[in-house]
């Protein structure tokens, strides 16, 4: 009995996610490459129907099309492979490989169909009124209805019912006339509230002092130190970020980083120490790019809401832009919907990509519409520190560069430039041919035609007149967005980070070396420069969607280095590639045309950014130049923006020639003397303006072309006022740390965008566009539709709603299995029809309603349950109870739990004496035995530096291979509930993993370096290191002859014996008590 009720409950999983593989993979591809042959609204071919399991069991002319678990000997599987002559389908064109791998792989599996009807597209549903009334008809469901405030029923032992929950579950086991079991005994108990809290094993300290003290007040002192504890946040957070697919790669073919990813762990171990209420969090990772008043970390300096919408960028993104193939982007929203709803509302809303859920009160629309919510923003990164956590830095920093531009004044204004050494710079002309706008062109001319240089003169000064009077008329065809004679930008283009906020310079500002005996590295022009006090500070420029902007193209003038550049982004896509980086100091323009929209693009953007603001850097390997060892963390990049204009034609603005003004407009020089002292007067001149604060136009060019050739001194004086203030620059600008950046959203200045329904799911056939809106279900309860944006603000907000019947109610039920291994409802991810119903409705009620009552706190609601009673209880099993409930639905004991993957970790490590107790960073690559520099697969320390498993990197191509082993979930899929499998591999990985094995060494050293009376007194320390509790004397000598058999006879002292204490530590790792629980 108690076997068939496990097996049932892990059956009622199976099929949930044997449903969603189905709806989300299969059905879709049947439908786009076999409908149009195979379907009943089509035609039937052959005499095969793919619309319906009944179909395909039943088979057509050459009879049944799939034997399930049997893809080699499936007509189907054997006709889209194409390798027999006369059985080819579709008979043109073989389908893609990986659709043929994903058909086989669902017959392999068993070939799930929950098709009883012949599938029908939504459209047809609602035409003849069939969706109306099943719509209604499934409103009818526990979950959908409104909470029941039941008060904890009357017991009659109310000594067992120290909390309510105790109250609800008792009634429960008396109606079935079963006992609870009797309370665990002090040290189960400890070692249990300590791997639930913290997923480490108890220290010696903490098995000693509970042994010596355990009464009730012990127990909630341990309760709440445990809670309080650095590692419950680790813990915890381990738990959600199943339920949300976190990931540190895109997966697929490069599986490019997640830029911010760690950021959003940290974040998270963070909310859940700090206890953030969880409607908080939910806020946050819907919207927290949206909220009023965000959540200041004032210790750190995070903006902790600018995290919470990482939530979206996590799972598989492939490579190049996501709308570069049909298809790639849908399946990424699908994963996002699948994400969304499956946390918080434990319901599979992606099941209605194709077509109305067959069994739940979800539309295809409604799938559409959660699909326009989550496409309207930007799906960019965000800088996550605090706003104005550089301020006094950056006020510092503007102050010394003004002091330094003084002292240089004073030292350029007091430099002589004569005419020698103007021509000193200019070296050899004799076949120098500089461009009509470079400072040197009538230079050159001047010393090419000394003899007869008044003539030279003349024809120069025309020259410059007529070309700059056509430059002037081409110009007039560019309309200025921003002219940048005041730091303002174009309306609806959108900055970000402190290096556009603080980037505004006047022209030929100078930028400050920052190492080298140069004072300064160059004259800025004037305009945005994220660099213009440090390269360290991000800043990024979003364009608006061309087709908003007026004329047909847009010029930017740009410049940048380091890995600043721009991204062309279609429809908000999700990933773009590849990235255009610049490499030029002086700005350039770059013209982006209003181009005929293709395959159903609605609009184009354009992201200018550095490196730490550019969601896909470093991307894959080999596109950004980068090292492959190289994660793109902690550089410095810059860019600046010195012209934005739109225009109809092609072409670029042209220099207007300004620089030349002063030098043409006396009368023509008689003598090659004269010329030159004139040209030395007006390269003066410019230098005279610039060291007054009064640059003009052109000056900067002039004066850049002074400090390029050296003419404008450029080092300090050792122990100078100007050098100590070149020093102190640098000092303060050392100090400035290094950006957060997160993949995070950005709707500030974004319209509200449709997305168009996929008739029968199929991407080549786009049917009306569907305006953001929440699911119909929860009609009434929200305002998305009327929302200006996309209405994610909203939806989160109605999920947070009093009457909302699903988010409390999911959230505590998951709370509850990561206390008691099953929660009261046993599929955390659907309360739907495929679901299992509530084994307590009215504590699982009870529960959310104090949930909300108490602030949405997980401590508290976690501190109430490991309180209770129930909890407390022993993994003893009656009787009757094993007859009765043997899948212990009614929590009659507490159940033997096996420890996840990385509580196996952490455990060996912690014990070995190895942890790291340190808290967030930069994920740990784990060690891999297979290395792909090109996917910058590396492999990392054995031991993982000693830190816990949740700093481990999570590469959706090679996840971490001994977590894995123990059940490691798939990093793509939402889980909510892990797989428990005892296979051999897990028992070959305990005693052969070369880390198991360096933790069983790492132990033993430890043990022979302390000072132990004896060899059973050491084997004590390890039985209560190990497993939280004394051994009997038969354990004990049962042990201390296994030493004994590990120790070669007549070595010596067994005290030292390094070689026989490794074996019996490993001999530790191996028994089921280490990795269990009771």
């Amino acid at each position: 009995m108690k076997l068939l009720a496990t097996a049932a409950l892990l059956l009622v999983a199976r099929i949930a996610g044997a449903d969603d593989f189905f709806a989300s993979k299969v059905e879709p591809l049947l439908k786009q490459r076999c409908f149009e042959c195979h379907s009943h609204e089509k035609k039937i071919k052959g005499g095969l129907a793919l619309d319906s399991k009944s179909g395909w069991e039943n088979g057509g002319e050459s009879g049944p099309a799939i034997v399930p678990r049997k893809p080699e000997a499936s007509l189907l599987i054997k006709a889209v492979s194409h390798v027999e002559k006369d059985l080819k389908m579709p008979p043109k064109k073989m389908l893609p490989a990986a659709e043929i791998a994903l058909l086989a792989e669902w017959v392999r599996q068993g070939a799930h169909d929950p098709r009883v009807a012949i599938s029908k597209p939504a459209a047809d549903l609602a035409a003849d009124g069939a969706w109306e009334a099943e719509f209604q008809k499934r409103l009818d469901w526990w979950s959908l209805k409104p909470m029941r405030r039941a008060g904890p029923p009357v017991v009659k032992d109310t000594a067992w019912s120290r909390e309510p929950v105790d109250r609800f579950v008792r009634a429960a086991l008396d109606a079935a006339k079963l006992p609870p079991a009797v309370q665990a005994e002090p040290e189960l108990l400890l070692r249990r509230l300590s791997f639930v809290l913290t997923g480490l094993p108890p220290t010696p300290e903490q098995v000693g002092a509970f042994a010596r003290k355990h009464d009730e007040q012990a127990y909630e002192q341990l309760v709440d130190q445990l809670l309080q504890s650095p590692h419950f946040g680790e813990r915890f957070a381990r738990h959600w970020m199943d339920v949300v697919r976190y990931t540190d790669t895109y997966g697929y073919e490069w599986d490019n980083p997640a830029k911010g990813s760690w950021e959003f762990r940290d974040y998270l171990i963070r909310a859940f120490n700090g206890d953030v209420g969880f409607d908080q969090l939910l806020l946050e990772q819907i919207a927290g790019d949206l909220l009023v008043k965000s959540r200041i970390n004032s210790e750190l300096g995070t903006n902790e809401s600018l995290i919470g919408p990482m939530f979206y960028h996590m799972g598989e993104h492939r490579h190049g832009s996501s709308l570069m193939f049909n298809g790639i982007h849908q399946e990424m929203v699908n994963n996002k919907i699948d994400a969304f709803s499956k946390a918080f509302l434990a319901t599979t809303v992606a099941c209605a990509r194709c077509h109305d859920h067959k069994l739940e009160a979800v539309s295809q629309r409604d799938y559409y519409a959660l699909a326009a919510v989550f496409t309207t923003p930007r799906w960019t990164s965000r800088v996550v520190d605090a706003p104005g956590k550089n301020d006094a830095a950056i006020a510092k920093l503007k102050e010394l560069r003004d002091a330094i531009r003084r002292e240089l004044a004073a030292l350029w204004g007091s430099t002589l430039l004569t005419p020698s050494s103007l021509k000193g710079a200019l070296g050899d002309t004799g076949k120098a041919k500089p461009q009509m706008h470079e400072i040197a062109y009538p230079l050159v001319r001047f010393a090419q035609h000394e003899k007869d240089v008044a003539a030279a003169w003349i024809e120069l000064k025309k020259e410059w007149q007529t070309a700059r009077e056509q430059r002037r008329k081409t110009n007039a065809a560019f309309k200025p967005l921003a002219d940048f004679s005041d730091p303002s930008l174009p309306k609806g283009w959108v900055s970000e980070g402190d290096g556009m906020t603080h980037g505004y310079v006047a022209d030929a500002t100078p930028l400050i070396a920052l190492e080298g005996d140069a004072i300064i590295s160059r004259l800025l022009p004037r305009g945005y420069h994220t660099h213009a006090l440090s390269s360290k500070l991000p800043g990024a420029l979003r364009m608006p969607p061309e087709h908003v902007v007026p004329g047909k193209f847009v010029s930017v003038q740009i410049a940048g280095g380091e890995f600043g550049g721009y991204l062309v982004i279609d429809d908000h896509a999700f990933q773009n590639e590849p990235v255009s980086y610049l490499s030029n100091a002086e700005p350039q323009w770059k013209s982006f045309a209003d181009a005929e929209l293709k395959n159903g693009v609605q609009q184009v953007t354009v992201e200018f950014a550095t490196s730490s603001l550019n969601p896909n850097f470093p991307g894959r390997t080999g596109l950004a130049g980068l090292k492959n060892s190289d994660f793109g963390y902690d550089k410095r990049s810059w860019l600046g923006i010195t012209g934005i204009v739109s225009h109809d034609a092609g072409g670029t603005p042209q220099n207007e020639l300004d620089a030349f003004t002063e030098l043409y407009e006396f009368d023509a020089p008689k003598t090659g003397e004269e010329a030159w002292m004139r040209t030395a007067d007006w390269f003066s001149a410019a230098v005279k303006r610039w060291c007054n604060g009064r640059t003009q136009a052109g000056d900067r060019a002039v004066l850049d072309w002074l400090f390029v050739k050296n003419l404008l001194p450029n080092k300090a004086a050792a122990g100078s006022r100007l050098a100590a203030l070149v020093n102190e620059y640098r000092d303060v600008e050392s100090r400035i740390a290094f950006p957060r950046t997160v993949n995070s959203m950005d709707e500030r200045e974004t319209a509200k965008a449709a997305y168009p329904l996929n008739v029968r799911g199929n991407v080549d056939a786009p049917g009306q566009p569907v305006q953001p809106d929440f699911l119909r279900m929860f009609a009434g309860r929200n305002e998305v539709a009327h929302s200006k944006g996309s209405g994610r603000l909203e939806l989160a907000e109605a999920l947070l709603h009093s009457e909302h019947p699903l988010t409390s109610r999911v959230y505590v039920n998951r709370v509850w299995q990561w206390i008691f291994g099953t929660g009261l409802v046993a599929t955390p991810d659907d309360f739907g029809r495929l679901g299992a119903k509530p084994s307590h409705p009215d504590l699982l009620d009870w529960l959310a309603l104090e949930f909300v009552r108490e602030g949405w706190s997980a401590k508290k609601l976690i501190r109430r349950l490991v309180l209770s009673e129930t909890f407390r209880q022993s993994g003893t099993v009656g009787a009757a109870a094993r007859e009765l409930d043997p899948a212990n639905r009614l929590l009659h004991h507490y159940p033997t739990r096996r420890l996840e993957a990385e509580a196996i970790r952490d455990s060996l490590l912690a014990v070995s004496g190895r942890l790291d107790p340190q808290i967030y960073g930069h994920p740990i690559l784990p060690p891999r035995s297979v290395v792909d520099a090109s996917k910058r697969l590396f492999s990392g320390p054995l031991d993982g530096d000693g830190r816990r498993s949740v700093y481990l990197q999570m590469s959706i191509m090679a996840p971490p291979q001994f977590l894995v082993g123990f059940n490691l979930p798939d990093l793509k899929l939402p889980t909510g509930k892990r797989d428990v499998t005892n296979v051999p591999t897990q028992a070959l990985t305990l005693l052969n993993d070369p880390f198991v094995n360096a933790m069983a060494k790492q132990w033993a050293k430890r043990l022979v370096s302390a000072s132990h009376s004896s060899a059973d007194e050491r084997i004590r320390i390890m039985f209560v290191t190990a497993f939280g509790r004394e051994p009997d004397s038969g354990e004990l000598q049962r042990w201390a002859a296994a030493l004994r058999d590990f120790a070669a006879p007549g070595v010596g002292d067994v005290m030292k014996n390094e070689a026989a204490w490794t074996q019996l530590a490993h001999a530790f790792f191996n028994t089921k008590e280490f990795i269990y629980y009771h």
